[in-house]
């Protein structure tokens, strides 16, 4: 079967309802730099793009609950909802995907597409064969450093894109096929109660995990389904990174692996991030 080249990870895809409150959020929190606002009238939704660090997330919000997304946030509430690859190829893709027997949720010839995630273990994938215009890191000289020195959530970087699945070794195997993925660390996560395994794929790392027995993720599975849980940064200091959210009014929780917290998704769009001070995958 054809394999899919994957050059980078564009951005991770946030659905949510209060689009202007929610952009004044990462804004105000985050430091985050937005560079782009726009509707799209097929899909029915407002969306912005904006860099955390090295990172960017696009935000969408339906207008209508009767498209697709409006559906989405009715089932899911704010929550992640997709990442999105570069392709070189966007035909090539779909051809890739089609073997495989995925369906596509949306399909824009030339622009991009996103797969149905009962299809792909629960990750829902956008594709698309073209960079962000005004995308602020491809500027000549453009550096991610006042996220980790002068800001303070000191921001080093991301670390994985957390996704939850009912079958490690499938969801692990797909991705090894659909985009020649390759596994980087495998563990025990006994905080959560799961079984993971990290995939590097281009410029980030995916880790897949897979309850064992009760506790944090098979509740998550039980309510959502499989699906992008979290994605998880590394700082300076954890410490000083709770401090500033909680003068902020973030709540912080307790995160997945020791050592580790996360942003509390009640007061942040419904979304977890984690925060840590390491990073076991590598860059």
């Amino acid at each position: 079967m054809t394999t899919i080249p994957v050059e980078k990870l564009l951005h991770v895809n946030q659905v949510l309802d209060d689009f202007d409150a929610a952009n004044h959020f990462y804004e105000d929190v985050f430091g985050a730099e937005i560079y782009m606002n726009s509707y799209h009238e097929a899909e029915e939704r407002d969306a912005s793009l904006f860099v955390i660090g090295d990172t960017c997330i696009e935000l969408f919000s339906p207008r209508t609950a009767t498209s697709l997304l409006g559906r989405n946030l009715a089932r899911y509430g704010n929550s992640w909802h997709s990442f999105e690859w570069k392709v070189p190829d966007l035909e090539a893709a779909k051809t890739a995907l089609e073997e495989r027997g995925v369906r596509l949720g949306s399909y824009y010839a030339g622009s991009f597409l996103m797969t149905h995630p009962k299809d792909t273990h629960g990750m829902l994938l956008e594709m698309c064969p073209s960079e962000m215009a005004n995308d602020p890191r491809l500027a000549p000289g453009w550096s991610a450093d006042r996220w980790r020195t002068d800001h303070p959530l000191g921001i080093r970087g991301l670390n994985a894109l957390g996704v939850a699945v009912r079958d490690l070794g499938a969801a692990g195997t797909f991705l090894e096929g659909l985009v020649g993925a390759h596994e980087v660390l495998r563990r025990d996560r006994d905080r959560i109660g799961a079984r993971s395994a990290a995939f590097r794929v281009a410029d980030h790392v995916i880790e897949l995990n897979q309850p064992e027995g009760e506790g944090v993720l098979a509740s998550f599975v039980d309510q959502f389904g499989p699906r992008l849980r979290s994605i998880e940064l590394e700082v300076e200091s954890v410490a000083r990174a709770a401090s500033y959210l909680e003068e902020k009014g973030v709540g912080v929780i307790e995160g997945d692996d020791e050592g580790t917290i996360a942003l509390d998704p009640g007061d942040n769009y419904g979304v977890r991030y984690q925060l840590s001070e390491q990073n076991p995958f590598g860059r």
